[in-house]
C-alpha cells in the first residue's frame, strides 16, 4: 500500500513539475499574455517610451487601447492590445507606432474577430466629449480638450465625438 501512494505521488510531483515548466516557457515567450497591471511597463519597455513620457489608455475585457507622448505634445506612440480568446491570462501587443491620423485626428482602430474599437488621438481637433448609442441609452463620457485620449468603446454602438464648440467631429477607420 505504501509503494502504490510512493508511486503516486512521485506521479503527481512529475505531472506538476511538467505544468510548471510548460507555464514557464509560455510566459517567457510571451504565450499567456500581459496583465492589464502591466500593460504600461509593456508598453514603456517594448516600445522604448521614456520615463517623462504620459501614458494613458483604457482596458477593456477584450481590447486594450494607449497614446503615449511628451508633456510638449510634439511626439505620440499608439498602442493597441487584445486579449486573446481561449488559454489567454492577459493582452498581446496587436499594433502600434506613430501615425499622422492619430495626430491629426481620432483614429478608430478595429481588430479582425473583436467587437470593440479603440479611439486614440492626440485631439488636434479639441474633442471635449463622446456619445456612446447603445439604441437605448446615450452616455457621455467627458474628455479633456487639450489632452490626447485613448479610449475602448463597443463595436456594436453608434459614436459621436463633439468638439468644445459642440461640432461633429470625425474620425477614420484603422485596421490592425
Amino acid at each position: 500500500m505504501k509503494g502504490k501512494i510512493h508511486v503516486a505521488g512521485r506521479i503527481a510531483a512529475a505531472i506538476l513539475l511538467v505544468c510548471l515548466l510548460a507555464a514557464g516557457f509560455l510566459y517567457v515567450n510571451n504565450d499567456i499574455g500581459k496583465p492589464a497591471g502591466r500593460l504600461e511597463s509593456d508598453i514603456r519597455s517594448s516600445q522604448k517610451i521614456q520615463d517623462d513620457w504620459t501614458v494613458t489608455g483604457s482596458v477593456s475585457d477584450t481590447m486594450a487601447g494607449f497614446i503615449s507622448y511628451p508633456q510638449n505634445l510634439s511626439d505620440h506612440t499608439f498602442s493597441v492590445y487584445v486579449n486573446r480568446p481561449g488559454v489567454s491570462f492577459g493582452y498581446f501587443f496587436r499594433g502600434g507606432g506613430s501615425l499622422s491620423s492619430v495626430e491629426r485626428y481620432i483614429a478608430e482602430f478595429t481588430v479582425e474577430g473583436y467587437s470593440e474599437r479603440a479611439f486614440i488621438s492626440m485631439n488636434a481637433q479639441k474633442a471635449a466629449r463622446v456619445e456612446i448609442d447603445n439604441g437605448n441609452d446615450i452616455e457621455v463620457i467627458e474628455i479633456d480638450s487639450e489632452e490626447p485620449f485613448a479610449i475602448v468603446l463597443p463595436g456594436n454602438a453608434g459614436v459621436t465625438f463633439y468638439d468644445v464648440n459642440g461640432e461633429v467631429v470625425e474620425y477614420g477607420r484603422q485596421r490592425l
